[in-house]
């Protein structure tokens, strides 16, 4: 039997979640123990892992921090196989889209300068973006965003390979 691989789901989400909130929303994602999961703000992780033993290992590790532009928050979030294997990288978007009502950039298998936005409803696109810094900018899509009418529309972006 082949063991699923660790992985990391990483993406900016169009709203900035309050830590407690996303501690809340991985441990019910995943279907995790308190002490499986850590959260922290990309700045302080060190701080936060002070008073913690080196030899602890959890299952989810994400951190976070304040983004610009379209997007509020960029998330990364490394698991385990075993937590792959329950909550997959597109259910992970759908997820976290519908549970805190955002749109998220994400993706892996996009073509080079395309991701996928996964809407609050669950319905994914395609989007190009312009990124300097910590500002992320979509400027076309395949479909209306909610929220964010000066985006061009273009469906051609599904043709691209």
């Amino acid at each position: 039997m082949t063991e699923t691989r660790a992985t990391g789901y990483d993406g900016l989400s169009s709203r900035l979640v309050p830590e407690a909130e996303l501690r809340e929303f991985l441990l019910d994602c995943f279907g995790v123990a308190e002490h499986e999961v850590f959260v922290g703000h990309a700045d302080r992780v060190a701080e936060d892992l002070r008073e913690v033993p080196q030899d602890v290992v959890f299952a989810a590790f994400c951190t976070y921090q304040q983004v610009h532009g379209h997007f509020a928050m960029r998330f990364d979030v490394g698991i385990e196989g075993r937590l792959a294997d329950r909550v997959g990288r597109g259910e992970f978007a759908a997820r976290f889209a519908a549970h805190f009502g955002a749109y998220v950039l994400h993706g892996t298998t996009e073509p080079p300068g395309l991701w996928t936005v996964t809407l609050a409803d669950g319905s994914r696109l395609r989007a190009a973006m312009e990124e300097e810094d910590d500002r992320s900018v979509l400027h076309t899509a395949t479909a209306p965003i909610p929220g964010l009418p000066e985006i061009r529309v273009d469906e051609g972006l599904w043709r691209i390979r």
